[in-house]
């Protein structure tokens, strides 16, 4: 399934068109751009051809860009069928975090050694995200070897980087199994239940 978002239009809207029109995937797709008055300017976004609604992302069905509603797909169903805190929870959190801070060719395991800064990135943003992705590998890795499921509390501070682990370097958070929300692993339990 494709998506586009309405960012990646910016050069064509904020020259004053309304629509465009192109080919994709060998079929002619038009996009109409609308605007919304915000309390700080004015908001871009696609209207979609079937319903008419304000939309920041379309999905390509096969034959048209439509919002999420009108093609029929539920974006959150990636972590409405799992476990909140456990393995694949905190993946779908990875790829989210990822795509919010522009970490292309994401793939797991994550090693931080595999992303170089990108030229013109601060260095500082872009190194605490790689940390905050790295720790939350590490609480990933937990989750499928220990079997542990992560509070809401604890994924939300590593998130937002105030987790006191988030000291570390990212070398350390990459090479041991920090306690995250302070319980550490009985691995006596663990033998016990294998």
């Amino acid at each position: 399934m494709n998506h586009v978002k309405i960012k990646q239009f910016e050069t064509v809207y904020k020259a004053g068109k309304t629509q465009i029109t192109g080919t994709f995937d060998g079929n002619k797709v038009t996009f109409f751009f609308g605007t919304v008055k915000v309390g700080f300017g004015i908001r871009h976004y696609f209207i979609c051809p079937v319903c008419g609604h304000n939309q920041e992302k379309l999905t390509f069905d096969g034959a048209k860009f439509a919002c999420f509603r009108c093609v029929g797909v539920n974006p959150y169903s990636g972590i409405q069928t799992t476990t909140r805190g456990g393995d694949e929870f905190i993946a779908y959190k990875m790829q989210r975090f990822a795509e919010k801070h522009r970490i292309e060719n994401f793939r797991f395991p994550f090693d931080y050694c595999e992303y170089p800064r990108p030229y013109r990135r601060k260095a500082e943003k872009w190194h605490n995200a790689i940390k905050i992705l790295q720790a939350l590998e590490s609480m990933r890795f937990q989750s499928i070897v220990f079997g542990k499921v992560w509070d809401a509390a604890t994924i939300k501070s590593v998130e937002n980087g105030t987790n006191p682990y988030l000291s570390y370097s990212v070398n350390l958070l990459c090479k041991y199994c920090y306690p995250f929300d302070g319980k550490a692993v009985n691995v006596g339990e663990l033998y016990e239940k294998l």
